[in-house]
């Protein structure tokens, strides 16, 4: 289907979702794009990832942009030439926050195995904040901190020790990471699709 939602925040700061519910090849016959992204699909060996990616190339290019714009460091954290970008896919959604500032964008889907995890990624300050019984809840704290360390793009971040979620109301979050003495703020909006919750996290400056 179309793009299922878009939220413009400036001319070049946007987010885009994909309600995906195409098949790979019809993923793949909507496309504009040179072959050259097949060596990159050809090796993932998953048919559900291989649409997902095909679903995140449809989102680029509706912005004109395609696969040989996008460059991953070291850490696998993706960017562009001269912008931020954060890409997300779950189950039957996918995602891209394109900024000129560190942004991060996660989607997840309500499931009950958060429950099982929660002590992974939950400090005993948050608990405070969030309600370790509630999948709905987990999901949110989720979500916040997989954004947050997406934009972040640092290896070897503690979820429980390295991301502290200062505040959640109104589905906005204040958000602190820090790793090597590197420390930085950052603002999550979330919303919610079906039974899934997205999280924007944009850098404090």
């Amino acid at each position: 289907m179309p793009i299922h939602k878009k939220i413009k925040i400036s001319k070049e700061e946007f987010i885009l979702i994909w309600h995906i519910s195409e098949t790979k090849q019809e993923l793949l016959n909507s496309l504009n794009q040179n072959s050259l992204f097949e060596s990159k699909l050809n090796s993932i060996s998953s048919e559900k990832k291989q649409i997902e990616f095909l679903s995140v190339l449809n989102l680029l290019e509706k912005q004109n942009l395609s696969f040989e714009d996008i460059h991953y460091d070291l850490n696998g954290k993706p960017s562009l030439k001269d912008r931020f970008i954060s890409i997300t896919h779950s189950f039957n959604y996918s995602g891209i926050f394109i900024s000129n500032n560190k942004v991060g964008i996660d989607i997840e889907k309500f499931r009950n195995q958060i429950l099982n995890i929660s002590m992974k990624f939950i400090s005993n300050q948050e608990h405070d904040v969030f309600d370790i019984r509630s999948v709905e809840s987990l999901t949110k704290a989720w979500t916040i901190k997989e954004s947050v360390f997406k934009a972040f793009g640092h290896s070897g971040i503690d979820f429980k020790k390295n991301i502290k979620i200062q505040s959640l109301k109104n589905d906005k979050a204040f958000v602190v990471i820090n790793k090597n003495e590197i420390l930085e703020q950052y603002r999550v909006d979330l919303f919610t699709i079906s039974n899934y919750i997205c999280s924007l996290a944009k850098i404090i400056q």
